[in-house]
């Protein structure tokens, strides 16, 4: 058989244009696209124009021809009688008349829905959930401590007044305003702005009538509280930024610089009786009575001083980390010294070469603690979280409260000892009650789980505990069957 390259050729060139019509190109696919859905929208236009409104029916004519009810003809009827022509003028005068009827029917329906509201509006009185339901609200029960303070600007330091309701702050702009407080609410009542920097430390005195505070501007300022007017402003009280204070008595104070300077104050004479270098870095705090003074530095060292003899009496060795907050508990027998490492370090009082007992455990530095008791401390620590250490038998009693996003600054206890306050760099002081941590005990024998109760929220705390979504679930359920009570979710077998 003889071979023919041409019939090849055209029998090959016939297999491609037959492909070409069985499978349409991207532009034949892409019109075909916009063609369907046009086709598709011609064909309800068609269906809607044999759908008469039923709610609006057409005008009769004058024919005798007897309209049913809503003006629906039978469907068939019309199909029978329009021709091509008619069912394209009557496509486009449907659709006219049905975008016309939707905008009547639209603005028929808001004016309708706005007469509706304001109608019900109208008709129905300004009531609340307790005059509906006759509910008295019990405040006691809603609040047990004061709201919470807004402030201005970041709190660096609080004090309780020792006699009346009122609350004192320091904030970072130099001022230092003091608050009137209850159980339902605050008020401002006066603030000073004597400071031209940061005010670190405030501080009354044990009447309450004379207010201390001290200021990044190296100054030391007292203010008559019953008065609201200034006493004593001595500038240039350091050579650096003044950062701790500490009441002695009615007439002797001590101070502490970021250059590790302790100066003691006669306000009488308003000058220095005595001033010790105690290191090169920042005096964190101080607390004494009429014959120590104590001084913990960041440079992990603790300084201790003889009052009426006006010398140190020891400084401690050099620990792993700062040493910041002091607290004294047993009947203010031992000082207990808070450090950088969460450790906290027991001495004897009068006593400060070196430390009698320890007690680890938080999670970051302690910056303020305060007594709660004969052997309980508050702590406030740089994790933002407030907590409750029982010192004899060593046991985290748990998180009082919290604060969110920085860490604790500083706290004071009220003079009835109900409620406890915090300031952080949120600019929010925050109230707790902390009347119920006088009735914990701690068994001492029993060991306890130190990881565990570091974090576990108190009643105060704004935070539940995960063991709490079951405690009000009864260990034994009662049953309707003759075998009597079922065992609740913690005694069911796996």
């Amino acid at each position: 058989m003889e071979y023919n390259i041409h019939e090849e050729e055209r029998k090959k060139k016939n297999i491609r244009e037959t492909d070409k019509k069985a499978v349409p190109s991207c532009k034949q696919s892409h019109l075909q696209r916009n063609i369907f859905p046009r086709a598709v929208g011609e064909a309800a236009m068609k269906m809607r124009s044999f759908i008469p409104n039923i709610e609006d029916p057409p005008e009769s004519d004058d024919s005798d021809d007897e309209i049913p009810p809503g003006g629906v003809f039978p469907f068939e009827s019309i199909q029978g009688e329009s021709s091509d022509t008619e069912e394209d003028a009557s496509e486009a005068e449907s659709s006219d008349n049905n975008e016309q009827e939707a905008e009547e029917s639209e603005a028929d329906i808001s004016v309708s829905g706005d007469s509706d509201t304001d109608s019900y509006a109208s008709s129905v009185p300004d009531t609340t959930i307790e005059e509906v339901f006759g509910i008295k609200p019990n405040i006691e029960t809603q609040r047990d401590h004061p709201p919470d303070i807004k402030c201005d600007s970041s709190v660096v330091d609080v004090c309780f007044h020792p006699e009346i309701e009122l609350l004192s702050a320091a904030t970072l702009d130099g001022e230092i305003v003091i608050y009137r407080y209850n159980r339902e609410s605050t008020e401002e009542v006066t603030r000073f702005s004597h400071h031209d920097k940061a005010c670190r430390a405030v501080c009354y005195s044990v009447d309450g009538k004379v207010l201390y505070s001290v200021s990044k501007d190296k100054s030391l300022a007292v203010v008559d509280t019953q008065n609201s007017s200034l006493i004593t402003h001595i500038k240039d009280a350091h050579e650096a930024s003044i950062h701790s204070f500490a009441p002695i008595d009615s007439n002797i104070c001590a101070t502490g610089d970021d250059d590790g300077t302790v100066k003691l104050w006669d306000l009488r004479k308003k000058k220095s009786i005595f001033n010790f270098k105690c290191g090169e870095q920042t005096v964190y705090g101080l607390l004494g009575d009429k014959k120590y003074l104590a001084a913990s530095l960041c440079d992990g060292s603790l300084a201790g001083f003889n009052i009426r003899a006006k010398r140190l009496e020891a400084q401690s060795e050099m620990y792993n980390s700062e040493l910041t907050s002091m607290a004294l508990v047993r009947d203010n027998s031992r000082l207990v010294v808070g450090s950088g490492d969460g450790c906290m370090y027991i001495f004897n009082w009068g006593e400060f070469g070196f430390h009698i007992d320890r007690f680890a455990g938080h999670p970051g530095q302690i910056n303020c603690s305060i007594p709660i008791g004969d052997r309980m401390l508050i702590t406030g620590c740089e994790d933002g979280n407030i907590r409750a250490v029982h010192m004899y038998a060593h046991r985290y009693v748990g998180v009082v409260g919290q604060h969110k996003r920085f860490g604790v600054e500083n706290m004071s206890v009220s003079f009835d000892a109900d409620f406890l306050v915090s300031c952080a760099m949120d600019d929010v002081i925050r109230f707790w009650n902390i009347n119920y941590l006088y009735d914990v005990e701690v068994d001492g024998t029993i060991k306890g789980h130190k990881r565990h109760d570091v974090g576990y929220n108190l009643e105060s705390s704004k935070r539940r505990n995960r063991s709490d979504f079951f405690s009000d679930i009864p260990e034994q359920m009662e049953s309707d069957d003759e075998g009597g009570p079922v065992a609740g979710p913690s005694h069911t077998a796996d």
